[in-house]
């Protein structure tokens, strides 16, 4: 192992041996009068440690031997560099508090490594998640910073000006500790910890700090003004249109950004000089957050299209899944070809790493165990233990993948990846364990819960009258037919959490039990939906998109029947949709 910590098995003071004989010469003189030990910070078994020096291989620490002869089996979970940047981590705060005059009190909560808890004395506490193994909880108490290897939500990242991100590198003996300010218009900006800054709010960087001047800048202009220069307030289009655009921007929704900036021309020409002036100033912004956007995601795209070419599985592995996400706010052809090209070779690099029987058995996409034969004494039963332990083998790892990749796959390929789950468990039988059992039990619900809903042979039911003719009701009157309320739960959860949804996944939602939800119907139930919340409320059916989270055909008329103002064009449309899209942000 490369990590220890000085002074006892509680010490949370972390050192690195060098891999060189003669560096670590220099090392035993500078800590001569030092202990190490395999900290129990680190995961480790809490035993003292001594500096083994090799010259035809990496010198290492190792225990030294227990009392009564036996052999140490300490089993930590990691031993390279980079298994004590909790520690190291650590140890850069404390220093930059100290330097602002802060105190603060820190803990490590498990799984050891993972997890960094600080707590201010002035009731402020911040996260950090060294790695995926906890997912942030971004609705609790307290900033959230977020190791290499953990890639924000996007609607999180569109959520909040910036994040922050933590790196460790090696430095010698020692290993440095850098903040990352992350955005979601702008490339990560690292720092060295001594260079951030401590402030009533929190820690600082210095592109955050550049970050929140230019949002008080942008807020000390109104958003759409109301009037100017005395010439009267300015048209309802313009209003729209402006409010559009950013809140477009504020979502980080860039095709609709786009979208509004290329159609603007034609719009442009029949307004007034004034009207145009404002209409113009914010385009000029959109444009500029556009392009820094799209290059940011071109950077994306073009790292992953390298780390593929090169093979680089590590890198494949973690870029694709920011890639990914960036593809549900917009995406080109070039780019949707990048990701497939990604997800092929993980899966061809996923095949290299198995056994070859459970390659085979991984690439046989149908499958189907022999028909169970009478036993028989001898030797002719001796191959199937084998078997059932590679099975188990596999249904492990593919429970690893699911965990990991679900929200990277298209539903066939995670109903193709349960079944397979599930056969390998089968054969398996007793070699996997109860909770992993239960693991593959969930999983085949999840995967039914995405499968799109089959038409039934139900009786027939009344068809639901055009919204056109019934009256206006008020909402404390409108009684949702089964089919509308359950789509109205179903949109508000997904309000909840401030994503979208298409109608295949809404189908894949409904309770069992309920009518089949025809195409036909898709516009009366929302127009039903939003006729049963408030007159101000924003709309649900706002959160229904295509298959390219782009806006819905059938919006504007559904808006229009729930009372909104009908939009003059394409374009206006668009702007007053991305407006309702983003009240859901500040009113859930």
């Amino acid at each position: 192992m490369q990590t220890a910590v000085i002074g006892d098995e509680h010490s949370d003071v972390p050192i690195i041996l060098p891999t060189e004989a003669i560096a670590l010469d220099v090392f035993r003189r500078d800590h001569q009068q030092d202990t190490f030990w395999c900290g129990l910070l680190l995961g480790g078994c809490g035993g003292q440690l001594a500096t083994k020096l090799y010259v035809d291989r990496q010198c290492h620490f190792q225990h030294k031997p227990l009392p009564n002869g036996a052999p140490n089996t300490c089993r930590r979970p990691s031993v390279g560099e980079s298994s004590a940047d909790h520690l190291y981590v650590k140890s850069a705060m404390s220093r930059s508090l100290l330097e602002f005059g802060r105190a603060a009190r820190f803990a490590f909560p498990p799984p050891i490594g993972s997890l960094v808890d600080v707590d201010l004395e002035d009731g402020l506490s911040l996260r950090i998640h060294m790695d995926a193994a906890v997912q942030p909880d971004w609705e609790r108490q307290g900033a959230v910073i977020l190791g290499p290897g953990v890639v924000p939500d996007p609607d999180t990242l569109a959520g909040c000006p910036y994040i922050y991100r933590v790196r460790c590198d090696s430095d010698g003996a020692n290993r440095s500790v850098w903040i990352g300010t992350q955005s979601l218009a702008r490339p990560t900006e690292w720092v060295p910890f001594s260079e951030c800054t401590w402030t009533d709010d929190g820690l600082r960087t210095p592109a955050a700090s550049r970050i929140l001047r230019d949002r008080a800048a942008a807020g000390s202009r109104p958003a759409a003004p109301e009037a100017s220069s005395g010439r009267g307030a300015l048209p309802e289009s313009v209003v729209t249109f402006v409010r559009g655009l950013e809140a477009a921007q504020r979502t980080g929704t860039v095709d609709h950004v786009r979208r509004l900036c290329n159609g603007s021309s034609s719009f442009l020409d029949g307004l007034s000089s004034t009207a145009r002036a404002e209409a113009e100033r914010a385009l000029q912004e959109a444009k500029a957050w556009l392009a820094t956007h799209e290059e940011y995601q071109r950077r994306i795209f073009r790292d992953l299209e390298a780390a593929v070419r090169e093979r680089r599985a590590w890198d494949v592995r973690s870029g694709i899944q920011q890639a990914a996400s960036l593809t549900r706010r917009g995406a080109s052809v070039e780019e949707h070809r990048i990701l497939a090209a990604a997800r092929a070779y993980l899966r061809e690099h996923d095949y290299a790493d198995q056994f070859p029987a459970q390659a085979a058995l991984r690439r046989q996409l149908h499958y189907r165990p022999a028909p169970t034969a009478a036993k028989r004494p001898g030797p002719s039963t001796s191959k199937k233990p084998n078997r059932a332990k590679e099975s188990a083998e596999r249904a492990r790892a593919l429970l690893e993948r699911l965990d990991r990749e679900s929200d990277l796959l298209a539903d066939d390929e995670l109903a193709q990846l349960v079944e397979e789950l599930t056969r390998a468990a089968n054969i398996a039988g007793p070699n996997l364990r109860d909770p992993e059992r239960r693991r593959v039990a969930s999983w085949g619900r999840k995967a039914r819960q995405r499968r799109p809903a089959r038409t039934t042979a139900t009786q027939p039911r009344a068809r639901t009258k055009p919204a056109t003719t019934r009256k206006p009701e008020s909402p404390a009157r409108v009684k949702l037919d089964p089919l509308a309320a359950a789509v109205k739960t179903i949109l508000q959860k997904a309000a909840a959490v401030g994503t979208t949804l298409t109608w295949a996944q809404i189908r894949a939602q409904l309770p069992p039990g309920l009518p089949a939800l025809e195409r036909s119907q898709q516009s009366s139930v929302l127009i039903q939906v939003d006729r049963s919340r408030a007159g101000t409320a924003p709309l649900l059916s706002a959160l229904v998109t295509g298959a390219d989270h782009d806006m819905h055909p059938a919006y504007p008329r559904i808006a229009a029947a729930a009372g909104r103002p009908q939009p003059r064009g394409d374009l206006e449309a668009v702007a007053q949709w991305a407006v309702e899209v983003s009240r859901f942000q500040r009113t859930q």
